[in-house]
């Protein structure tokens, strides 16, 4: 029988799949969230093979791809991206999410500062889309995305990149035929934008990069957009959907 769940991964619990898991409402399809960042000892045996797997969602996180002393459980997460590559199960990463398939593949990612970067945080429109791209074409016409991160994957000679930002070249990139990396955060709406902002962590990363104001500055970019965001990411997010459905056979 097809495989039906959609695992998604977890790494802080503020950083929920918000727009991913409404769409996926009603699909038929079993989800399965899950977070091992702080399983002690945590092995691949927690994690199903992705034999048994309709799609793969692994979310966004403060951590670095490559901190794997500090996090081991994303060594097992990377295992499992690279294995998802090989066997073709459709595939999202969401920043960290993206940032780990990117080391799946041996693309590397760096941090600002060893760029001479800054953090990349607030609303702001993706450049240079791939408008042929389902899952990201549809965004050339979004007025704004959310940026909120400080690491940059680092595209190598070959990567597919998607998009860009002014300070960030590679904003999206396909890893094959059915797998996606997002830098920046589609899934986020306003009243998952106010769950972040409630952490004190959140806040105070925005303030300190955006300054006075910032807390306020975000929400109400996030109401000034969602009305017509919301459509284009349900779009993005419907061709995963699909691919998830197809693999289920539903």
């Amino acid at each position: 029988m097809p495989a039906r769940t959609v695992l998604i991964l977890q790494h802080v619990e503020v950083e929920k799949p918000g727009l991913i898991l409404d769409v996926l409402a009603d699909s038929g399809l079993d989800v399965d969230i899950r977070n091992l960042i702080d399983t002690p000892d945590a092995s691949a045996r927690e994690l199903p093979p992705v034999s048994e797997l309709a799609g793969l969602v692994v979310m966004g996180g403060p951590m670095n791809a490559d901190d794997l002393a500090a996090h081991p459980a994303l060594k097992l997460e990377r295992d499992l991206l690279a294995d998802a590559l090989r066997a073709g199960v459709p595939t999202l990463g969401v920043c960290l999410g993206a940032q780990l398939l990117a080391r799946a593949q041996d693309i590397a990612v760096r941090t600002g500062a060893a760029l001479g970067r800054g953090s990349e945080i607030g609303w702001a429109p993706l450049l240079d889309v791939d408008r042929a791209d389902p899952v990201v074409g549809p965004l050339a016409d979004a007025r704004a995305v959310l940026h909120w991160h400080g690491d940059r994957i680092v595209p190598a000679d070959g990567t597919r990149v998607l998009a860009r930002t002014g300070t960030t070249e590679c904003q999206a990139f396909r890893a094959g035929p059915v797998a996606w990396g997002l830098q920046f955060h589609l899934e986020v709406t306003p009243a998952l934008l106010d769950d972040w902002l409630a952490e004190p962590s959140f806040a105070t990363e925005a303030v300190d990069v955006l300054g006075a104001g910032a807390e306020e500055r975000l929400r109400a970019d996030a109401r000034a957009v969602a009305a017509e965001l919301r459509p284009l990411a349900e779009r993005s997010l419907s061709h995963l959907r699909g691919l998830f459905l197809g693999r289920a056979g539903l």
